[in-house]
């Protein structure tokens, strides 16, 4: 089995979660090697987040803990946090309990019995989400999968075990606006899924929103592909066609005089429509016209306020 591993926890809200976790994280790494370290990335959260993160430190000596200046989101904070971690294995998890640490061995026994693999994620048959987040993750995995060219049956999530050879890959790509399953996948296909139990949430409610998911879906798919902008384009031929078909109708209908001077709501629909499309399309070269801008102006992904390393043992 592997010798070290370094487990990479976002929090953001999660005074009431974070002590608990850590409390069932350490005894399941000590079983596995001594060799462990826990980094624990507070995203600027305005409860008392890091008040409890700092009382962690001073309790487990293998806990690391970083305080980002602003809040920048989830996968700013992992990115940071892979930049930190150096052990042989890295493990991300969610902060509210919802990634049971029990499973972590499944996981890494299923890394280590795929030496091919480089990078394991924990999937959930039956999550414990409103309905209505079930089916926005149900379309968003679709939207992924098809993205990335995975496999029917490769999920991702955020809680995943990964080489660090393909952590150190994934932080060499400079990005100010990071999404990691689309850094994860740029760097590799060889990934694989495996079950393991979604539990209820310990306390609180989710900060992802069904308008945060899209957006995430819509940043992985803009970060890793072309497909919108294809998509845009696909569009717009097939609009061009169809207005040279109704221009071919109107204008026969024209020359065989049957066409009258009615058509005003015909015009209106005409140009609603094509105004829109337009503006879709705008929309769409807008987002990555602004990307382009961030990179170029080098602005960081995430910005560190303090830091409180681990303790020497």
């Amino acid at each position: 089995m592997f010798q070290s591993i370094s487990v990479i926890i976002p929090a953001y809200n999660s005074d009431m979660s974070i002590g608990k976790l850590i409390e069932q994280l350490i005894p399941v790494l000590n079983l596995i090697t001594p060799d462990n370290e826990i980094i624990l990335i507070d995203d600027d959260s305005p409860d008392t987040t890091w008040q409890v993160i700092e009382e962690i430190t001073q309790k487990y000596p293998r806990v690391r803990a970083i305080q980002l200046m602003k809040n920048s989101g989830q996968a700013a904070a992992t990115l940071c946090g892979l930049c930190m971690a150096d052990k042989e294995v890295i493990i991300t998890m969610d902060d509210d309990l919802q990634h049971q640490p029990h499973e972590i061995p499944a996981l890494l026994t299923a890394l280590w019995e795929n030496p091919d693999m480089d990078c394991v994620f924990g999937i959930f048959n039956k999550k414990q989400h409103q309905g209505y987040r079930n089916a926005a993750s149900a379309v968003i995995a679709m939207i992924n999968r098809r993205a990335f060219g995975l496999p029917r049956h490769v999920k991702t999530s955020g809680f995943r075990v990964m080489r660090r050879q393909l952590a150190k890959e994934m932080v060499k790509r400079k990005t100010a606006n990071p999404s990691i399953p689309a850094l994860l996948l740029g760097c590799t296909r060889k990934v694989m899924s495996l079950p393991v139990t979604h539990a209820p949430r310990f306390a609180g409610q989710s900060n992802y929103t069904l308008t945060k998911q899209f957006r995430m879906a819509f940043d992985n798919l803009c970060n890793a592909t072309m497909l919108p902008l294809r998509l845009v384009s696909m569009c717009g031929m097939g609009l061009c066609l169809m207005s040279l078909c109704l221009v071919a109708y109107y204008f026969f209908q024209y020359l065989f005089g049957v066409t009258k001077l009615q058509g005003w709501t015909t015009l209106v629909l005409m140009i609603s429509f094509f105004s829109g499309t337009i503006l879709l399309s705008l929309g769409i070269l807008g987002e990555y016209l602004v990307r382009v801008l961030r990179e170029v102006s080098h602005e960081p992904a995430y910005v560190i306020r303090q830091q409180i390393k681990n303790h020497k043992s």
